[in-house]
């Protein structure tokens, strides 16, 4: 492990530590994504119905609900190195494991307790990232992180839904040591102050949180549903899905993250919900191709604005020790969504149709909108 002395605010945005955190975050989130689109499939094959494919997700997504404020906390008090090799070795030997055993029980064990880990990896390398970005640059910096998490999206699951079901569990284990290897050279910020007291949760990043957990529900819905809605309506080759809304997120994001930073994160929040609702209406009605690409690149700008905006909000209104307890808010609210989302609209979908699940998804922003109004910071 390398330390330094506390880090002042850098200077400069692309520093060493910086980009080795964005390539330890890229290769964690790319052995991430070859689950979620893949495993239902594999699941059905097996006998699995929708409803369980929704337990599915949220046993991933609710154990990490639990384990970031623990993380956050920790990052905080004892350390970035440490809990952040705890969840990528630990995610990395659960990956093996699955692949060793890829029955329906193992899948659901194993994938709860990379939903435990997950936790602690994907808000260590949130915490690292913020370290080393200048405040008064913290959207633009927080944009170009948030590539890595975009790249794995466009190609992981697009990936996985081409190749046979060993690969996903191949590559996933493959992945995740590779972050660990990358994340060794990093010099991690030393902690001279720390929170005084034993708070998990961080109050002032709560409102941008909440609007992302509501928001993201749809996203819950997407990644579980997709496939399975694609082949309901007679649609081949919806990885392009993935692909198109990824390179979406991939341009919108450095972009609205110097937006953010020039005139304010809640003024990009509203018209990114608006047309992040009209996407998913849009997804509700395709028949053809064609629409299921316009409303993947849509999603794709608007999420990524929304996602964006509220992470910044939520990093920057909290004190320099508790960055940490800042970046498992945002964090545990954004799996909660996805969580949720899996669940709440499996039940929906296994009462009506994918299209009809996809159509109420919508509705998500308009509650989002509803919450930004509140907000009074």
């Amino acid at each position: 492990m390398n330390t330094v002395p506390q880090n002042p605010q850098p200077e400069i945005l692309f520093s060493k530590n910086y980009l080795l955190i964005i390539l330890t975050n890229g290769l964690l989130f790319f052995g991430f994504q070859f689950y979620p689109s893949a495993l239902p499939g594999y699941l059905k094959s097996l006998g699995a119905d929708d409803f369980l494919l929704g337990v599915l997700t949220a046993l991933t997504t609710l154990p990490a609900i639990i384990t970031r404020p623990i993380a956050g906390y920790l990052l905080d008090t004892i350390g970035r190195f440490k809990i952040l090799f705890l969840g990528l070795f630990s995610m990395t030997i659960v990956a093996l494991i699955m692949g060793f055993f890829p029955t329906i029980i193992m899948i659901l064990i194993m994938r709860t307790l990379h939903g435990v880990f997950w936790g602690f990896a994907a808000t260590g390398t949130a915490t690292v990232a913020t370290d080393f970005i200048p405040k008064n640059r913290m959207g633009e910096g927080i944009g170009y992180f948030s590539l890595s998490c975009s790249l794995a999206l466009a190609i992981a699951p697009a990936l996985a839904l081409s190749l046979p079901y060993d690969w996903m569990f191949i590559l996933g284990t493959v992945f995740f040591a590779l972050a660990i290897l990358v994340s060794l050279p990093i010099k991690y910020k030393q902690l001279t102050d720390k929170p005084k007291q034993r708070v998990f949760i961080e109050k002032r990043s709560l409102l941008p949180s909440i609007i992302v957990l509501v928001s993201n529900a749809s996203y819950g819905a997407q990644v579980t549903f997709i496939a399975l809605f694609a082949k309901e309506r007679g649609l081949e080759h919806v990885g392009l899905f993935f692909i198109f809304f990824a390179l979406a997120l991939m341009i919108s994001r450095p972009a609205i993250g110097k937006l953010v930073d020039k005139i304010g994160a809640k003024k990009v929040i509203a018209p990114s919900l608006i047309a992040l609702s009209l996407s998913l209406v849009l997804l509700s009605q395709a028949y053809g191709m064609a629409l299921v690409l316009i409303s993947g690149a849509l999603y794709g700008l608007s999420q990524g604005a929304v996602l964006s905006s509220c992470q910044t909000l939520a990093v920057l209104r909290a004190s320099p020790e508790r960055l940490g307890a800042a970046n498992a808010t945002f964090s545990t609210f954004f799996d909660l969504g996805l969580g949720l989302g899996a669940l709440v609209f499996g039940v929906i979908a296994s009462l009506s149709d994918y299209g009809t699940m996809f159509l109420c998804t919508a509705l998500c922003q308009v509650i989002s909108l509803i919450i930004l109004k509140f907000d009074k910071e």
